[in-house]
């Protein structure tokens, strides 16, 4: 049977169920949300279901389990550890990019309720107005990506400095189970106002990190702050990555920043030749927008324009800092710490243009899923503690050495991102680049504009199987050092690292919500 004679035998169940507009057999869309950065599903989705509110995503949720069909979820569809994608049995894919509601702004209690198919984006310019904020506030994808699936996969980027990842700024969620029931958590379990997480044991955390395997997020609360008074940026290059490793550590441990971003040469370098005069201009606009004040924006502005491109050497390190706080004198305290164990350690101080555009335009259009000539491109990550990163990251290096010759010979080449999380993690982010042909999903999330720029690839299953190979690789260094991993997906050992206790839990918590296992089968490896 070929791909386009693909039956769709349960439509018009669904369309009874949710309504004709909710439900789609067509076959490109079928094809374009069974992908995902990485890699195609083992099969194509049979149908694209798309609720509006939370009663209709448990209709669809409870018409797909009934029918003995899987169910897997996609937001933003950002994941590159197969973490939607179908695999054998038939599928049904949930698009939640309708459910997208700001659904509560409680400035008197500090909660903000969305659903799940809410971008980062959207609540970050709900929120601005107000002079609100969550602490953790997006991804640099949340132009795109979804509160639901970085609640399902968690993120890092900003805020993460002070407050960490996704969940540590979730206070309850509303998830659909397989069977279709609503089970609420926190404060929501018992009354109409979700204020507060704990009270006994927090089912919260269950529904965090769980690569949707446990239940389909619905809605979520979060805390939120005011939004810091003040902010400002520094940026440091190094000739070794020796210094940047020790300065972030460091940096990390006094709590002062709350973005750390680091790049090694080949991924600055990237980033360069990815850029065009039009943004630059376009990006020195938004900073002078973004000040705290007129003359602040435009001396930033005048400053990046003075450094041009050229405040990096092609061998350097560099690092890109934010700290913020609700005093100017604050703000300069942790600026000049910053400075001091930075330049303690080796590092040269350079023009932050870096971290200025950053903060500036935090979500851009996401045309950095293909390199800089039309390459694909796929990360892999690893959480370790701060002892542990400048090992961590030489093993990484020596790995990537030992292939350096398969490397070149196939057109792969490879870059590094760094970032920290709250006061005790290093998250290392190995990134690879290969010529490859890009695929439904690439056309559908870059501009036009710069698609019509890309080289096309042909197909070149040989340094797709070694990238594989590389990443897997990775991987297993990653274990040696005892690390953690976001978006589990179908990629990161999640269930084989557990202890035989934990194992047993894990597996019992599946059955409890999902006893047939059909949500997102292979999630966490259950």
């Amino acid at each position: 049977m070929s791909v386009a004679d693909l039956p769709s035998r349960s439509a018009d169940a669904f369309r009874q169920a949710l309504g004709a507009d909710a439900v789609s057999d067509d076959l490109a869309r079928r094809i374009l949300l069974s992908q995902d950065i990485w890699k195609a599903g083992e099969s194509i989705a049979e149908l694209v279901v798309t609720p509006r509110d939370t009663a209709a995503l448990s209709r669809a949720v409870a018409e797909a389990t009934g029918r003995k069909m899987a169910v897997a979820v996609r937001g933003g569809g950002m994941s590159y550890t197969t973490g939607y994608v179908p695999g054998p049995t038939p599928t049904v894919m949930i698009d939640l990019t309708q459910m997208d509601r700001v659904l509560e702004v409680n400035a008197a209690d500090m909660t903000v309720t969305v659903e799940a198919g809410c971008t980062w984006k959207t609540l970050y310019e709900t929120l601005k107005p107000l002079g609100l904020r969550t602490p953790f506030w997006g991804p640099l994808s949340g132009i795109s990506s979804t509160i639901g699936g970085g609640l399902s996969q968690l993120n890092a980027i900003f805020g993460a400095g002070h407050y960490g990842t996704t969940s540590e700024s979730v206070i309850g969620v509303a998830v659909v189970l397989a069977d279709g029931q609503v089970l609420r958590t926190g404060a929501a379990g018992q009354g109409p106002h979700p204020f507060y997480r704990h009270y006994g044991p927090d089912l919260t955390g269950l529904f965090c990190g769980d690569a949707g395997a446990f239940g389909v997020k619905a809605e979520i609360t979060l805390r939120l702050i005011r939004t810091p008074a003040f902010e400002d940026c520094v940026s440091f290059a190094f000739a070794e990555a020796k210094g940047l490793f020790e300065a972030g550590a460091e940096i990390t441990r006094a709590g002062i920043t709350c973005e750390l971003i680091g790049f090694d040469p080949a991924l600055a370098d990237v980033r360069v030749r990815r850029a065009s005069i039009l943004s630059g201009v376009m990006a020195m606009g938004q900073v002078v927008k973004g000040a705290t004040s007129l003359a602040k924006g435009m001396k930033d502005a005048f400053k990046m324009a003075v450094a041009g491109r050229g405040f990096l050497s092609e061998s350097e390190w560099s690092l890109h800092l934010v700290a913020e706080g609700r005093s100017q004198a604050a703000v300069a305290a942790d600026i000049a710490e910053v400075r001091r164990i930075a330049l303690a350690v080796g590092g040269r101080e350079t023009e932050a243009t870096i971290p200025r555009v950053i903060r500036a335009q935090p979500f851009t259009p996401l045309n950095n899923i293909l390199g800089p000539d039309g390459e694909r491109w796929v990360p892999v990550h690893g959480i370790v503690a701060l002892s542990q990163a400048q090992a961590c990251r030489q093993a990484i290096e020596a790995l990537f050495a030992s292939l350096a010759d398969r490397f070149e010979a196939a057109g792969v080449y490879t870059g590094m991102m760094l970032t920290t999380l709250s006061t005790n993690a290093f998250l290392i982010e190995p990134v690879f680049f290969w010529p490859e042909a890009r695929r439904e999903l690439h056309d559908a999330t870059v501009d036009p504009g710069m698609l019509a720029k890309l080289r096309k690839h042909p197909e070149n299953p040989e340094a797709t199987a070694l990238v594989a190979e590389a990443r897997r690789g990775v991987v297993a260094v990653f274990e040696t050092f005892g690390a953690a991993h976001f978006q589990v997906g179908r990629t990161y050992p999640w269930l084989a690292s557990r202890d035989a206790a934990s194992q047993a839990i894990a597996r019992s918590l599946k059955a409890a919500v999902d006893p047939e296992g059909r949500l997102n089968p292979g999630g966490l490896g259950l």
